[in-house]
C-alpha cells in the first residue's frame, strides 16, 4: 500500500482562503509576525488547526515585513537568533493557551531559500533549533544543506517538496523573480505532485529528472489557487479521503 503523504501550508499570511485550506491540511506553518500576522491572527490559525486535527507548526522570517519576508537581510546572526526565538516562542506560547503543541518549524521566505545552499547559515540555524527547540522537527527539501546540517546532529527533518513551485534542481526552487516561479496550470501542477509520489522524482527547469524524497508537500497559502491546488492535490496523495 502507498504510503499516505501529508499536505501542509503557510497560514496565517492574511489570505481569505486559510479556513477553506485547513480539510486538507495534515499540518499549517503559521506566520509569526515578522514578515505578516500578529498575536490575532496566530491565535485565529491555531483555533481553525486544532478544529480540524492540523498540526501546528512556527514559519519564522527574516525580520522584514516590508519585503514580506521574500528578500535576503544582511543582519549579524546574533540579531536573527534573537528574531527567530522571538517568533517561534510567540506562536509556541499562543499555541500553549488553547492546549495545543508545537509540531515543527518551517522557515520563510530567504531564510528558507538561503538555508537550502549557505552551509555556513544551514549550520547556524540548526545549532541554534537544536538548542533551543529540540522537541521540534524542521521542514526542509531533500538533499539540501540544511538537511545536511540536520543529518550531522541527528536532527529530525521532514522532507518537504513544492506543488505550485518550478525546481531549479533537486533541492533548489527556481526564485520567484523569474516569471515561471510559481506554477498556475493545475494539469502540471498534478503532474508533478504525482511524479514526487509515484516515481520519487523532480523534473528541473532544464527537463532533467532528479531523485527526491518526499514525505509533506507544500502548497503557498498566498497562492491564488490554493484552495484549488489543495483539492487536487488531496486527491492524488489521498485519493479514498476526499474531504
Amino acid at each position: 500500500m502507498r504510503e499516505e503523504i501529508e499536505i501542509n501550508c503557510d497560514l496565517g499570511e492574511g489570505m481569505p482562503s486559510d479556513a477553506a485550506m485547513m480539510p486538507y491540511l495534515g499540518s499549517c506553518n503559521i506566520a509569526c509576525g515578522e514578515h505578516a500576522g500578529d498575536d490575532e491572527t496566530i491565535a485565529a490559525t491555531v483555533k481553525l488547526a486544532m478544529n480540524h486535527g492540523v498540526k501546528v507548526g512556527a514559519h519564522p522570517s527574516y525580520p522584514d515585513r516590508k519585503n514580506f519576508g521574500r528578500l535576503p537581510l544582511d543582519i549579524p546572526f546574533e540579531e536573527l537568533q534573537s528574531s527567530l526565538r522571538n517568533q517561534i516562542h510567540r506562536v509556541k506560547a499562543i499555541a500553549t493557551t488553547q492546549k495545543a503543541s508545537l509540531h515543527h518549524i518551517k522557515l520563510h521566505g530567504a531564510l528558507y531559500l538561503e538555508s537550502l545552499s549557505n552551509s555556513f547559515l544551514a549550520e547556524n540555524l540548526i545549532d541554534f533549533l537544536q538548542r533551543e527547540f529540540p522537541e521540534q522537527q524542521i521542514y526542509a527539501p531533500f538533499g539540501s544543506a540544511i538537511e545536511r546540517a540536520a543529518s550531522a546532529r541527528s536532527v529530525r527533518i521532514v522532507h518537504e517538496v513544492f506543488a505550485d513551485r518550478r525546481y531549479l534542481s533537486a533541492s533548489q526552487l527556481l526564485e520567484r523573480i523569474h516569471p515561471e516561479a510559481v506554477l498556475t496550470n493545475l494539469a502540471e501542477i498534478g503532474e508533478q505532485v504525482a511524479l514526487f509520489i509515484n516515481k520519487k522524482q523532480v523534473k528541473t527547469v532544464n527537463g532533467r529528472f532528479h531523485p527526491i524524497n518526499a514525505e509533506t508537500i507544500c502548497i503557498h497559502g498566498d497562492h491564488p489557487q490554493a484552495v484549488a491546488i489543495a483539492k487536487l492535490v488531496a486527491g492524488i496523495t489521498k485519493p479514498m479521503q476526499r474531504p
